[in-house]
């Protein structure tokens, strides 16, 4: 397990780490870029931690949040952070978590290499939208009570 594994893990102790899984481009290409992020999916358990825990957890082993990207949402339904070429994505939304584990294996089965590809994938499987590749991608959540906590 990567040291930044096992920090995250020691500090969300009054949390639950209920999975990290590797995601992005390096797990659904083939052959894999390497030049380009380490993408995690980590799910935590909604019960258990509370979304300042773990901006102070991950602030404190140097992450930093990324808000400006066209995919990222405030805390509603995922969190992205960053430290190098590490990128997390933090949820305690099982149901967003299920819908993006999905989305990872259906870019590996079609093997597809074109980022804007696998970005329409993504956003027809996480929110039901179309999205045409022109400007930013669109974020409207499937469900309107979707909750990062819920």
């Amino acid at each position: 397990m990567e040291d930044w594994k096992t920090e995250v893990a020691a500090r969300l102790t009054g949390g639950e780490i209920v999975s990290i899984e590797p995601c992005g481009s390096r797990v659904t290409c083939d052959p894999a870029p390497l030049d380009t992020d380490e993408d995690f999916l980590v799910e935590i358990s909604p019960k258990e931690t509370d979304v300042g825990e773990v901006v102070n957890c991950l602030g404190g082993l140097h992450f930093h949040w990324e808000g400006g990207e066209h995919y990222q949402m405030a805390a509603d339904t995922f969190m992205s952070w960053r430290r190098g070429n590490v990128n997390l994505i933090v949820t305690a939304n099982k149901r967003f978590a299920d819908r993006h584990r999905t989305a990872t294996w259906l870019c590996k089965r079609l093997n597809l290499l074109n980022k804007q590809d696998r970005i329409a994938l993504f956003q027809a499987v996480l929110y039901g939208e179309q999205w045409t590749g022109k400007g930013d991608a669109p974020f409207k959540p499937a469900d309107p009570v979707m909750d990062f906590m819920s």
